[in-house]
């Protein structure tokens, strides 16, 4: 079971860096003033969110390890130039914060201390006086 969970978070994580690849690039111009990167940013909270959801739900961090491989994995592939000379990260600003944003999200995420889990407090049990009166009495 653990095995699968691994190589889902591998997986999750070549998706999320893949889609993030491709919209990363992704901008609008406000009030013609300045471009919104608005692809890099929800590509970023995404990363950012997979990672700590996983930090979170997991007892280990090898998945939210696996998975922050799997990001940086497609990252990787996808920033090297195709055959024709094409490229999804140009050496722009966005795509240098694209390269490096989600290695600094994985190594804040994965070197954050576990947080202690409180233990639940046991209900106490009912006390035959807190019963009353016309219930029947074990």
């Amino acid at each position: 079971m653990r095995v699968a969970g691994w190589i889902m978070g591998l997986a999750l994580g070549v998706v999320f860096g893949v889609l993030g690849t491709v919209v990363s690039q992704s901008s609008v111009n406000v009030l013609g003033v300045f471009d919104l990167p608005y692809g890099l940013i929800i590509a970023l909270v995404a990363v950012a969110l997979l990672l700590v959801g996983l930090r979170l739900v997991l007892t280990s961090r090898i998945g939210a390890i696996f998975a922050a491989v799997g990001v940086l994995a497609a990252l990787g592939f996808l920033s090297q130039p195709s055959v024709g000379g094409s490229v999804l990260v140009p050496a722009n600003i966005a795509g240098y914060v694209w390269i490096l944003g989600p290695s600094v999200i994985a190594l804040i995420v994965l070197a954050w201390p576990r947080t202690a889990r409180r233990p639940r407090p046991e209900a106490p049990a009912a006390e035959p006086r807190d019963l009353p009166a016309d219930a029947p009495q074990a």
